[in-house]
């Protein structure tokens, strides 16, 4: 579970690279949902991983951020942390009927990260949400530097 500040505030939006889809693959995999996305350090992949993984749950360019959470977890290593990152949003999600949209990491390191996220409640007239993620699992999970940058590949049970 999260620790580590919350609080809220208007204004919160995603940066302008993180709007564009070239750091951003799908892969089919038969009963759940898999991405592949790419970041040039580990805050910008692990912030396009939470994105990609609220893509799948629902349209991600319907939910305006209005307000902020901050969020601090620890791991063993890099693959924990990114399991215990989305599984954790997705855990927020759930239980508090939010979307997020925005994600800024502000510190990581192989076992800790402290971000931001933003969002908004659901609102069933405005937002559609198209599945639910049950779990993120280790199961083909990989983190791995690549061309200066850094590649992430997941697998989601819906």
């Amino acid at each position: 579970m999260s620790d580590g500040e919350t609080g809220t505030e208007r204004g919160f939006e995603p940066q302008e690279a993180d709007k564009g889809f070239e750091w951003l693959e799908s892969i089919d995999h038969t009963g759940d949902a898999g991405f592949v996305v790419y970041g040039d350090d580990l805050g910008a992949l692990f912030s396009r991983a939470a994105w990609a993984m609220f893509s799948i749950i629902g349209d991600v360019d319907a939910v305006h951020s209005t307000e902020t959470i901050g969020v601090v977890f620890n791991a063993d290593d890099r693959h924990e942390l990114l399991v215990t990152w989305l599984s954790e949003l997705n855990y927020l999600h759930v239980t508090q009927h939010r979307l997020y949209c925005c994600f800024d990491v502000h510190e990581i390191s192989e076992t800790g990260l402290r971000a931001e996220v933003g969002g908004e409640p659901i609102d069933r007239n405005r937002h559609t949400v198209f599945t639910e993620v049950k779990a993120i699992t280790y199961h083909q999970l990989r983190i791995e530097e690549v061309d200066g940058g850094w590649k992430a590949r997941v697998i989601v049970d819906l």
